[in-house]
């Protein structure tokens, strides 16, 4: 039955735990009013990689939600319960690293050991970190920005010091999705600061519009979808 107004605020008047039911679903009386008494559901399991869903070896009652770039859940492919809609989340894998701060400027030393370990390294890491590992501690020099190039001093001898363009923008692939698949590549900008007794600093701006979380996305999909043809898919 469908309970009334007049019999929701007498039961809760009674100080009592008592359990009612509605429309097929059963409700308990707390102190903030009531509550839903859901069914029963298992127990999800957490892990950190997609190769942990190949290994958890689905059955056919199960499909795969790719949430964003970094979790994807394996679902129930039906409903577990009727009257509530409740579906089971049996098994969820979330991808964990270390994330560069970008937008925020680094140190030297912090920034090429960032760059070094949070990113996937090609020749684009090698001339920033060229070029970062030899700056001189007062040779950071904007007055040459237009907005796309910048001129660093940076030693290319042991006493040589010359002005060094500074690439923009730099497409580079930081670890942000799982580690199965390859990692998407994104254009950033590169600035340095210092200069005048301040000691150089380096930062990376995004430039992409966060497109790379599509492409993550559908990286992942493609993935799984390679090793559980048989599995429904959504992202």
């Amino acid at each position: 039955m469908d309970l009334t107004e007049e019999t929701i605020n007498k039961i809760l008047s009674l100080g009592k735990t008592v359990e009612v039911e509605s429309s097929g679903r059963k409700y308990q009386n707390g102190p903030k009013g009531f509550i839903p008494i859901l069914p029963p559901i298992a127990e999800t399991i957490a892990i950190n990689t997609l190769t942990g869903i190949i290994d958890f070896v689905p059955s056919d009652n199960t499909m795969i939600h790719v949430v964003n770039h970094k979790e994807v859940r394996l679902i129930g492919k039906d409903f577990d319960n009727e009257n509530w809609l409740t579906r089971s989340t049996f098994l969820t894998a979330l991808h964990e690293s270390p994330v560069f701060r970008f937008g925020q400027f680094y140190s030297v030393e912090d920034f090429i050991i960032s760059l070094q370990s949070m990113f996937v390294q090609d020749e684009t890491t090698a001339l920033i970190l060229k070029l970062v590992g030899n700056v001189k501690d007062e040779g950071v020099s904007n007055y040459c920005d237009d907005g796309v190039t910048q001129q660093v001093k940076a030693k290319t001898g042991i006493s040589l010091v010359s002005d060094v363009p500074v690439p923009n923008p730099v497409t580079l692939r930081p670890y942000r999705t799982f580690m199965e698949i390859e990692q998407p590549a994104s254009t950033f900008v590169f600035r340095m600061q210092g200069g005048k007794g301040q000691t150089p600093s380096c930062a990376l701006f995004e430039a992409d519009g966060r497109m790379w979380r599509l492409t993550a996305i559908q990286s992942i999909k493609s993935w799984l979808k390679e090793k559980l043809p048989e599995i429904k898919i959504i992202a």
